[in-house]
């Protein structure tokens, strides 16, 4: 699969991470989350929510600085309220429904980047249509043996079609291909 959602979180948040505001506005959704582990940690911030028909994954994030998180939501044929099992981002989108994690953050000394691999995302629709909810995650990190529990929770998001990241899954073959000449 070639979108692994902490590889995501990675460039999402190297790409456009000073971009963000530093305060919620009223009219924009809201998450926040925290984190317990060896290096504790929260984030806070404005909410975007893209849908991508295409993949049916619903992708919520917020960014602040170094630090970012992302939840990918796989309802399988359309999105809808209830209870998203978090597993391994490899996972997620061929077991629907299940949900990706992702958190980011720079340490002392390195890029820390953790992904979900158990817990909960469950998802509220508003009769706006607005979406909130919440998370309950064990992560593990991407760079080392660390292991993380986050909890958080968003409101108010809207959900936006999404066309930047709204691309067919490459087989995992084709990854590998991709990687070896350097082209993605």
């Amino acid at each position: 699969m070639s979108w692994r959602i902490g590889s995501y979180v990675l460039l999402l948040v190297s790409a456009t991470g000073a971009c963000q505001p530093p305060s919620r506005s009223p009219a924009n959704g809201h998450l926040e989350a925290t984190w317990e582990g060896k290096e504790p940690g929260r984030i806070s911030g404005v909410a975007t929510a893209g849908w991508c028909a295409l993949r049916s994954v619903l992708e919520i994030q917020t960014v602040r600085g170094d630090t970012g998180i992302a939840l990918a939501l796989y309802p399988g044929k359309g999105l809808t309220p209830g209870a998203y099992r978090v597993l391994d981002p490899v996972k997620a989108e061929s077991l629907p429904p299940a949900a990706g994690v992702a958190v980011r953050w720079l340490s002392k000394s390195v890029i820390q980047g953790f992904q979900g691999e158990s817990g909960r995302v469950d998802l509220e629709r508003s009769p706006s249509g607005l979406l909130s909810g919440r998370v309950r995650a064990h992560a593990r990190s991407v760079v080392d043996t660390q292991r993380i529990v986050l909890t958080g929770a968003f409101r108010d998001v809207a959900v936006h079609p999404d066309s930047l990241g709204c691309a067919p899954a490459v087989p995992p073959d084709e990854d590998a291909a991709a990687a070896d000449t350097g082209v993605h």
